[in-house]
């Protein structure tokens, strides 16, 4: 921070005089974050940290999937641990929760943000379960799979 003296004086030899500190922020700055190597299957869990590691404070740190904001719930919670760091935490893996999140950190300065892909491993499921069907000799057939 800096100290600045600001004088003004008009024709008739009258001024105005102010103290003012001017101080400049720095932006944060975010580890990148990744779920690690590969799938995950579904049922098994995850956890992942957004760590800021510079930049002035006061930061807000948020989290996203697929550029909306995460809503937690019973299997989805985030923790601020700290006034730098955010725990994403992941119960129980489901199809739901695949796609790219994003945690982005914030402050007067600016922003950053990092982003990490969660694939998951789900068993096939039928969409529609295929059915004993009869057909005319020579007709068309659909059947269901």
């Amino acid at each position: 921070a800096a100290s600045y003296t600001c004088v003004a004086k008009n024709e008739e030899g009258y001024s105005a005089r102010s103290d003012l500190e001017v101080s400049v922020m720095e932006k944060p700055s975010i580890m990148p974050i990744s779920f690690g190597e590969g799938a995950v299957n579904e049922g098994e869990s995850r956890q992942i940290i957004c760590a800021v590691i510079k930049g002035d404070e006061p930061i807000s740190i948020t989290w996203s999937l697929q550029g909306e904001d995460l809503t937690p719930g019973p299997d989805l919670t985030t923790t601020q641990l700290g006034t730098r760091t955010s725990l994403l935490m992941i119960s129980s893996v489901s199809y739901r929760h695949s796609g790219t999140y994003n945690c982005k950190a914030r402050n007067n300065a600016g922003e950053a943000s990092s982003t990490a892909v969660l694939k998951v491993n789900v068993p096939p499921r039928w969409t529609v379960e295929p059915t004993d069907k009869q057909f005319a000799q020579g007709s068309d057939a659909k059947v269901d799979c």
